[in-house]
C-alpha cells in the first residue's frame, strides 16, 4: 500500500471539502468529513515517511499548515468569481433589479382599495383587471368566478390579494322593498274574504 499517494489524495479531499462547507448548507458534516481526511492524510503521511524520510515528513506537516488557510481564502476571495462559483453562488441582485422590484411593488400597492374584474376563475389564484392592468391574484382562500368585481386589499410578493365586492347598499335595499311590498301583496290577496251578513 502506497501511503504517500493515500496522504496525497487525502488532503486534496479535505481541502475541497473545506471549501464546500464554506458555500454549501450542510450542518458541519462537510466540515468533519473534512476533518477526518485531514487525519487520514496526517496518518499516511506519518505511515510513508516518519521512519525513512523525516524532512519529507516535516515539509509536508508545514505544507498543511499553509494550504489550508490558503484554500480558505481562496475559496473565501476568488472563488466566488470563477464561472463554477457563479453556478454555486447566487450572485447578488444589482441596484438596477433590486430598483424595478421595488417599483413593481409600489405600483401593485398603490392599487389597494381599487377594484376590478375578475378575468379567469380564482382557484384561489388567478387574473385580474384593473386600470386597464392585468395582474395576477389571489383570493383569500376562496373560489371566485370569472367577471366578477373584486376589491384589492393587500399585496403579497408579486400578487394582489382580493375580495368579491358586495353588492351596493342601494341594490339591497330596492331588493328588499321589492320583497316586501310582494309579501305585503300576498298578504293583502290571503285576507280578500267575504264577511256572511246577519
Amino acid at each position: 500500500m502506497d501511503y504517500s499517494l493515500i496522504a496525497i489524495l487525502a488532503l486534496a479531499v479535505a481541502l475541497i471539502l473545506l471549501v464546500a462547507e464554506i458555500f454549501l448548507p450542510s450542518g458541519g458534516l462537510i466540515a468533519l468529513l473534512s476533518l477526518s481526511s485531514i487525519a487520514a492524510s496526517v496518518w499516511a503521511a506519518w505511515m510513508a515517511w516518519w521512519e525513512t524520510s523525516p524532512g519529507l515528513w516535516w515539509t509536508y506537516i508545514a505544507s498543511v499548515i499553509v494550504l489550508i488557510p490558503t484554500t480558505l481564502g481562496f475559496a473565501v476571495r476568488f472563488f466566488p468569481n470563477t464561472a463554477w462559483g457563479k453556478k454555486v453562488i447566487h450572485e447578488v441582485p444589482t441596484l438596477d433589479e433590486v430598483t424595478g422590484f421595488q417599483e413593481e411593488t409600489e405600483h401593485l400597492r398603490s392599487l389597494i382599495g381599487k377594484v376590478g374584474k375578475t378575468q379567469t376563475l380564482l382557484n384561489p389564484s388567478g387574473f385580474v383587471l384593473v386600470n386597464h392592468e392585468r395582474h395576477h391574484c389571489e383570493s383569500q382562500g376562496m373560489i371566485v368566478d370569472s367577471q366578477v368585481d373584486v376589491e384589492i386589499i393587500a399585496v403579497e410578493g408579486t400578487r394582489l390579494v382580493v375580495k368579491v365586492v358586495k353588492q351596493p347598499v342601494a341594490d339591497e335595499t330596492r331588493s328588499e322593498e321589492g320583497s316586501t311590498a310582494t309579501d305585503e301583496s300576498t298578504v293583502d290577496e290571503s285576507l280578500d274574504f267575504d264577511v256572511p251578513e246577519n
